[in-house]
């Protein structure tokens, strides 16, 4: 391949990058992601946040039942002061992995989740072993800011030449993020022998005949692609639970929710696993497009960004899953202002119960559809305890009820009154009055046109449905607006309800 022909296929992979608007990609840095998941911690008191403290002992009762107040799991911490007399090569050890040390402190809890990296110690003590294999490829990922004539340096977009492929992704302040195949197959490098220099030398080899020469560089590393999965993603009857790279690891350019039922924990295991092995028999694939010419290359990236994005994943079904999910155009029934169902939907942990109230201009839906409300609102039989709140009526209140309800309607916009509806739809709060946010048209935008959402969802507008929505975004169950009992025998699977009993039996 000439100097001349890679700089056309450059601009050819900068022009699709720009034509598919749909498909783009942003980075978040992972300190600002633990800047924001640690403000979240401190801001609901959950307890203090102890840095360089290590486990080195948990021991786990599992004949305590998920229904009681028992605290089976007893983990031993060790501060890192203590660590720093027993480290090896620099890593603390602490008295052993399964020593007590008299400075030993002891916590109980109800549940342990180890998210502690590819080298877990808790996957390790719960004997859960990673199945799969090291891949022959070897990738360097640098964070800088790149000095280079390349246009299209502020562009995700993928770098492909006859000696591999380069990833790169904006960051702010000027910084690029570029994944970097450094060697393959017989010529593989060991990462701990690489330098930085060495992979951008990989680098402006593939981006030549562009120009490349790194400013500040805030971090890089260099890595053998390790694709994955452990035997295991839940021990101890669903008291121990493992994730991210604890569980499974893969390329980077590839890629727990808890409740009081056992059978709810359960779906841990049963919904991740299969989609961790899927994501690694994916990621084989997507890394040798990135090792080599494809004449495939951009229909397999497309396909590639469903995956990483979760578009693709369906998960089977369970006491919390029935059917997929989907993203649809709205207008807030209060002031006509458009919005995409997603963007309403912000991961605060709820549930939703979406009506889908069909055309409630028509009095018979309308009175089904306040029923519902009713139901919905019942404190004693219905879901009234998980949709309003317990202390107090103010916004603050109202924002940690656990199940939100949003009702999406038909109807002529103009033939509906907001306040008509049952104040479940409506709520009241005494420092910010009536909420409006809850309420949606599938009408005519006047700049964005008509979501058509019962069309696309196959909606009949005459009966209408009513669709729960998990914390995660994902549909997790789909009944007819009268169904009370199927409503509430969902939330009382995933433990968020007491079963009612009739003459003994559930009912």
């Amino acid at each position: 391949m000439t100097d001349s022909s890679k700089s056309v296929n450059f601009r050819e992979l900068a022009v699709i990058s720009r034509r598919d608007a749909l498909v783009r990609e942003t980075m978040l840095q992972q300190s600002r992601v633990e800047h924001h998941m640690l403000q979240n911690l401190l801001s609901h008191s959950n307890g203090p946040i102890r840095y360089s403290t290590y486990p080195v002992t948990v021991e786990i009762n599992t004949s305590c039942s998920h229904q009681s107040d028992d605290h089976p799991v007893k983990v031993g911490l060790v501060r890192e002061k203590q660590c720093e007399s027993n480290s090896l090569n620099g890593q603390p050890t602490a008295n052993g992995p399964n020593e007590h040390g008299p400075d030993t402190e002891y916590i109980h809890a109800r549940y342990i989740v180890g998210c502690d990296g590819a080298r877990s110690w808790l996957r390790k003590q719960l004997g859960v072993v990673l199945e799969g294999d090291l891949t022959d490829s070897v990738f360097g990922v640098v964070d800088f800011v790149p000095k280079t004539n390349f246009p299209d340096i502020r562009r995700a977009c993928f770098l492909r030449a006859a000696t591999g492929t380069i990833l790169s992704v904006p960051r702010s302040n000027k910084e690029v993020r570029f994944y970097i195949p450094v060697g393959s197959g017989s010529a593989l490098p060991d990462p701990k022998d690489l330098t930085l220099d060495r992979v951008l030398a990989a680098a402006r080899n593939i981006l030549s005949p562009y120009t490349l020469e790194a400013g500040a560089v805030s971090w890089w590393s260099a890595y053998r692609v390790g694709q994955r999965v452990g035997s295991h993603f839940s021990r101890c009857r669903e008291r121990a639970f493992l994730v991210g790279d604890a569980v499974h690891t893969h390329s980077p350019k590839a890629d727990a929710d808890a409740a009081s039922q056992e059978a709810l924990l359960r779906t841990y295991e049963l919904e991740r696993r299969p989609v961790a092995q899927d994501l690694i028999a994916f990621d084989r694939g997507y890394l040798k497009l990135f090792a080599a010419p494809s004449a495939e290359f951009d229909s397999e990236m497309l396909r590639g960004l469903k995956f990483n994005t979760g578009l693709s994943i369906r998960y089977p079904k369970s006491c919390i899953v029935q059917l997929p999910r989907g993203d649809f155009q709205v207008l807030y029934q209060a002031d006509g202002i458009t919005v995409r169902i997603q963007k309403r939907m912000q991961a605060t942990g709820a549930f939703r119960v979406i009506v889908f109230a069909g055309d409630i201009a028509d009095s018979n839906q309308f009175a089904k559809v306040q029923s519902l409300g009713e139901f919905l609102s019942d404190r004693g039989s219905g879901l009234g305890r998980l949709t309003l709140p317990f202390d107090g009526d103010d916004f603050a209140a109202w924002r940690k009820v656990p199940v939100e309800e949003l009702v999406v309607h038909c109807a002529d916009r103009a033939k509906v009154q907001l306040l008509d509806m049952h104040e479940v739809y409506r709520p009241w709060s005494s420092d910010q009055g009536y909420d409006y946010w809850r309420v949606f048209a599938d009408a005519e935008s006047v700049f964005e046109g008509h979501g058509r959402v019962y069309d696309r969802l196959e909606l009949d507008a005459k009966k209408g449905c009513c669709a729960v929505i998990r914390p995660d975004g994902y549909v997790g169950a789909v009944m007819s607006v009268d169904d009370f009992q199927g409503l509430r025998e969902y939330f009382e699977g995933v433990g968020m309800l007491e079963v009612r009993c009739v003459n003994g039996k559930p009912h």
